[in-house]
């Protein structure tokens, strides 16, 4: 059933995303669209080195990552889901997601290394950085946003410390 939106709700939304557009050149949905697409691309890493590592520390990456990617897969569920609630459509494909993630596919060893263990947490902290401009420049004009990419702040943080001190 189709939730029909009176024409002064319309007005609003279009309102508010014309005030954070003409603050900071983009609307709060685009920043949530982008950081959801790098999102995707960080978990699926993440799932390769977990499918895929090899090596004496196999077991506590293959226990760390399957923490990551299930703590990922639910925020990436919510973030999907804010999308929607501000009457926005969520990215539907693949193509999509690569096309507006900055973060690119782990390429190089399939998620076999130490080496792509370090791919992730410097992709985990590439998204910490990346929500924290998001959180400045969206800080006033939709709080509900900010407090989700300050959740993920804190995730991306712990998430990259915790890889790094596996291979130290």
């Amino acid at each position: 059933m189709q939730t029909q939106i009176s024409t002064k709700e319309k007005k609003m939304n279009q309102k508010a995303k014309s005030a954070i557009k003409a603050k900071t050149g983009t609307t709060s949905t685009e920043r949530l669209q982008h950081f959801l697409a790098d999102s995707f691309v960080l978990y699926m890493k993440t799932y390769a080195v977990h499918w895929n590592y090899q090596g004496p520390k196999f077991f506590a990456v293959h226990k760390l990552t399957e923490e990551q990617y299930t703590e990922m897969a639910k925020a990436i569920d919510e973030l999907a889901e804010r999308i929607r609630a501000k009457r926005d459509e969520a990215p539907f494909s693949l193509a999509k997601m690569l096309q507006t993630a900055d973060l690119d596919e782990l390429n190089h060893d399939g998620g076999r290394s130490d080496r792509s263990v370090r791919n992730l947490a410097d992709s985990h902290q590439a998204l910490s950085m990346e929500a924290t401009k998001a959180i400045e420049e969206l800080d006033d004009e939709d709080p509900y946003t900010v407090d989700m990419l300050t959740a993920r702040v804190g995730a991306h943080d712990k998430a990259a410390w915790m890889l790094r001190s596996l291979l130290a």
